[in-house]
């Protein structure tokens, strides 16, 4: 698997040829982390893509909907094999989550910190 990096703001790298491309562990984290950020119905070409977060975090008591969310869309994930924790830190400040996620993919294992919405 190969894919263009992101900056840290989300945005395409250029300009370093191969040097802009992830493989391996790094290329599945980028992908989980850009999938988990997506929100339901925004990819105009698969409108079931994405986490129903406008709905899941405007409420009271989502918690486990969005622990079973983040995980169903982890382990949809290419490269994925295993999803061994995800914890669900909220951020009163900005009105959003952390999700820490301990995973193992093809290659081996991983633990993210993902902030969303970002």
């Amino acid at each position: 698997m190969r894919v263009r990096s992101i900056t840290s703001l989300g945005d395409w790298t250029f300009g370093k040829g191969k040097a802009n491309y992830l493989t391996t562990s790094k290329a599945i984290a980028q992908n989980v982390k850009t999938r988990l950020r997506s929100f339901l119905g925004d990819w105009y070409l698969d409108t079931g893509h994405g986490v129903d977060w406008l709905n899941l975090l405007g409420n009271r008591g989502t918690e486990r909907r969005i622990v079973r969310a983040v995980e169903k869309t982890v382990l949809q994930t290419e490269g994925i094999v295993t999803v061994s924790r995800i914890e669900i830190i909220r951020r009163d400040r900005n009105r959003g989550v952390a999700i820490e996620v301990d995973y193992t993919d093809v290659f081996n294992a991983q633990q993210q910190t993902i902030e969303v919405p970002a």
